[in-house]
């Protein structure tokens, strides 16, 4: 909705599963999952009034290409640069566009899967507090969130252990 290609430091293969299903640090959970939802609403006049150079600033990432800004370039209140936590701190995410017509309301659904919750926990400390505090993502000047919601989305088995109690 923003012009940005969406979810590209998803993980792949096998480490999906690493960073999306709860393992052995939490035995009873292990193969569950945390699930994280929220819903922004998007200011797109706001944020289509902005030239390209400054939306890139705005996510740490080309437009035209979806090359992320190389660390010397991207801003440090930018979205990748608070959003992403490090290599061993990964989510399985995917937002959903859209739109209500009568309310002119324009969003995303933003859908996290993680092996731990501690790991959406920090990304949203970052962009909502700042790091350092105060160094908020800039992309809240122009999404707001609106609702957020955690889950715990539990195995088959535990489907069943649980109905069987």
């Amino acid at each position: 909705m923003l012009g940005f290609v969406d979810g590209t430091e998803n993980p792949h293969g096998q480490d999906r599963e690493l960073f999306s299903m709860i393992g052995n640090d939490d035995p009873a959970y292990r193969g569950g999952s945390y699930l994280f939802v929220q819903k922004y609403i998007h200011n797109l006049t706001a944020w289509k009034e902005l030239p390209t150079e400054q939306q890139e600033k705005v996510i740490g990432r080309y437009k035209a290409n979806d090359i992320e800004m190389s660390d010397d370039v991207k801003p440090s209140n930018s979205h990748i640069a608070l959003a992403n936590v490090g290599d061993d701190l990964k989510i399985v995410r995917d937002n959903m566009p859209f739109g209500n017509m009568s309310t002119n309301e324009m969003g995303t659904y933003f859908i996290a899967y993680a092996s731990t919750f501690s790991t959406v926990q920090q990304m949203l400390n970052n962009m909502f507090i700042g790091s350092p505090e105060g160094n908020y993502d800039r992309i809240l000047d122009f999404s707001t969130a609106k609702t957020g919601s955690l889950y715990f989305v539990p195995t088959f088995n535990m489907i069943d252990d649980f109905s069987s109690d």
